[in-house]
């Protein structure tokens, strides 16, 4: 982010101009500083000001302005070191570098280095070696009470992290499927064009960590990027694990620069305490445990975060992929996205028209990881089913402080296709639409089905295609990725009354294909961002 000139120019200008403002005060020396010098001290300003306001208490008032104007702020003893934040260009991928990032994601799985750490963790807190039987059964425990839990609906629900096997549990079954789904997320941002050579990043609610270690995973595999990771959370527990993982395997040269997790409920920290002009603030499944919250209330916090976001800067929102936390990210997106922050992925208005969220359940479906050493171990006994956790599903929203880049052709035209909200009117009959792809194959080798949604409607609609009706007019629909836009033609509009939902039967005499308006052709992979 880079506050505009004019901006910067009319805030000293007011300040010098006596009959608008008679005297200048911290905020319009704070404005010349920023635009002036490199790197200052908060007290240096303050001084100029002529205030004698402590520097903690002018942190917290003048806050909101640092990120405004695009500065890092940095505590030193008894003081605020402010520096203007240096430019980043795009980190763009080459084709060379997606092909091996193909290859990974094919068959992922979590580096050795850091399952070996998370054994050692195991020995660190328990004084045992990491498969011993007693430890891998109170595991099994931990994770099946952790289950338990989870699944709860509402206020009932009650998961917390206070125990140390709590946290052990969590490293066997929840990191390793939560350490690659980032790292997709980081290859997503990339490609959409999202990723900065030099990032500042704050990632809320850490738990251990999982989020700062895949970020530093995927910069070490494509090379040219750094970031400062920055992170909240209230579970000592979760921040012991965090430090000792962190210190084992991060090193001097690695690309992340790690900064110990502040300990705190992200609802109360207050926000003089957040570091500020950030280009990314990660969501990962924390907003869904926050039971106490409403939808609302947690659209609100989102938006409390948004201030340290630079103008530039994206939000990513990640929730597991079960219908009822599904379903709940769409109502926090849509009140989150009331006021000063946009909506960019997946979902997109093709006809300008918001959504209705509370209907809405989608998710990314990705190849599986392959399980650890530890995670066979636990799935040796009875029961094993229950502590395999391999299957990457996940649920995201992307939100960011301007509206999506224009696509040729939106809003689409009633001309050349029909609204899915009018499809009651158009049963068995034959029509063109068009949709976003939310989901991968629901359905089988037998018959494929994906569910699509244009912003309108408030019942599920599905596209349905019956191998035998797949021709080459068609089988795109096949290809398309999480989040694109499909043109169908010719599909016939069915009900089903069993599912209340609308089926989109696509024949031999449908064609379908990748909607992109006048956008340049996709990369190899393209990002669902």
């Amino acid at each position: 982010m880079y506050v505009s000139s004019c901006f910067l120019e009319g805030i000293i200008s007011l300040a010098a101009d006596s009959s608008c403002m008679p005297e200048q005060g911290p905020r319009e020396f704070l404005a010349e500083y920023a635009q002036n010098k490199g790197v200052f001290l908060l007290s240096e300003v303050l001084a100029r000001a002529g205030s004698r306001s402590p520097v903690s208490l002018a942190a917290a008032e003048l806050w909101p302005l640092f990120t405004t104007l695009d500065l890092v702020a940095e505590r030193v003893p008894g003081d605020i070191r402010l520096l203007k934040k240096p430019p980043s260009s795009q980190r763009t991928l080459s084709p060379g570098e997606c092909q091996r990032l193909d290859a990974f994601f094919t068959y992922p799985s979590l580096p050795l280095e850091i399952e070996n750490c998370i054994r050692q963790y195991i020995h660190a807190k328990t004084g045992k070696e990491w498969n011993d039987p007693y430890v891998l059964q109170k595991i099994r425990e931990a994770i099946a009470s952790q289950k338990d839990e989870y699944w709860r609906e509402g206020k009932k629900k009650r998961v917390v992290y206070r125990k140390g096997y709590a946290v052990l549990g969590y490293l066997a079954y929840q990191a390793p499927v939560f350490f690659v789904q980032t790292e997709h997320l980081m290859y997503d941002l990339a490609l959409a064009g999202l990723l900065k050579q030099s990032m500042r990043v704050l990632d809320l609610g850490c738990g251990p960590g999982v989020v700062t270690l895949a970020i530093n995973d995927f910069l070490r595999r494509i090379g040219g990027c750094s970031a400062d990771v920055y992170a909240i959370e209230q579970s000592e527990e979760f921040i012991e694990a965090y430090r000792f993982l962190a210190k084992k395997t991060l090193s001097r040269g690695d690309p992340v620069t790690f900064h110990p997790p502040v300990r705190g409920d992200i609802s109360t920290v207050p926000l003089h305490n957040v570091p500020t002009s950030l280009d990314l603030i990660v969501f990962q499944n924390t907003l869904n445990e926050m039971t106490a919250l409403t939808h609302e209330e947690r659209g609100k916090l989102v938006q409390r975060y948004a201030r340290a976001l630079s103008s530039d800067g994206s939000i990513l929102i990640v929730e597991p992929a079960d219908m009822v936390n599904s379903m709940e990210l769409r109502q926090v997106a849509h009140y989150a996205s009331a006021s000063g922050l946009y909506l960019h992925a997946p979902c997109r208005f093709l006809w300008n028209i918001p959504c209705i969220p509370q209907h809405c359940w989608s998710f990314v479906e990705k190849p599986p990881i392959l399980a650890t050493e530890l995670m066979v171990a636990l799935a040796s006994g009875d029961e094993g089913y229950r502590y395999r956790n391999t299957d990457i599903k996940y649920s995201y929203v992307l939100l960011r402080k301007a509206p999506p880049p224009p696509v040729g052709g939106l809003p689409l035209s009633p001309r050349g296709y029909a609204r899915l909200s009018s499809l009651s009117r158009h049963l068995h009959r034959r029509i063109n639409v068009a949709g976003v792809v939310l989901s991968g194959n629901l359905g089988d080798h037998r018959t494929y089905v994906f569910k699509i949604c244009d912003g309108t409607t408030g019942q599920p609609v599905y596209a349905i295609l019956p191998s035998y009706h797949i021709s080459g007019k068609n089988n795109a629909l096949l290809s398309i990725s999480y989040g694109s836009i499909a043109e169908f033609t010719s599909v016939l509009v069915r009900f089903n009354q069993k599912h209340h939902a609308y089926n989109l039967l696509v024949t031999r005499e449908s064609q379908v294909k990748e909607y992109t308006g006048r956008r340049r052709p996709a990369s190899r992979r393209q990002s669902h961002l």
